[in-house]
């Protein structure tokens, strides 16, 4: 995997921006609502700018995400999609059921390199409709 061109530590989550993708590790315990949404949208922003990109959630830890922050996400123009990145039924179950709420496109996946192919097939075809 290629190195990520800027990491932030936020005091929910650690974020590595690569060109069209940031991956996000949410801190064990969180309970992630719309001040953290907020806060990620700020961060993603200033790396991203205008430019499409997709968030993909690496869930390694224990934590709580409010489903209804997925309908803000519709604010977000330059977001192509969302994935989600876990091997534990538990966390797979959750964002099953959590993709009901999204308005963008939103995949589950098992192997972090599977949602890094997803997310380029999202940004290209966000640069072809531009």
């Amino acid at each position: 995997m290629t190195q990520p061109k800027e990491t932030i530590d936020l005091d929910f989550s650690h974020l590595e921006f690569f060109d069209n993708y940031v991956i996000s590790v949410l801190k064990e315990d969180v309970v992630f609502d719309i001040n953290n949404l907020q806060n990620l949208i700020d961060a993603c922003s200033k790396f991203y700018g205008d430019r499409p990109y997709v968030y993909i959630s690496k869930r390694e830890n224990n934590y709580n995400v409010n489903p209804t922050i997925y309908l803000h996400l519709d604010m977000i123009k330059n977001l192509c999609g969302i994935a989600i990145v876990s091997q534990r039924s538990s966390s797979l179950n959750m964002a099953n059921f959590e993709k009901n709420f999204s308005r963008v496109a939103f995949e589950v996946f098992l192997e972090l390199d599977d949602a890094i192919a997803w997310s380029k097939k999202q940004v290209k075809n966000k640069k072809a409709d531009l």
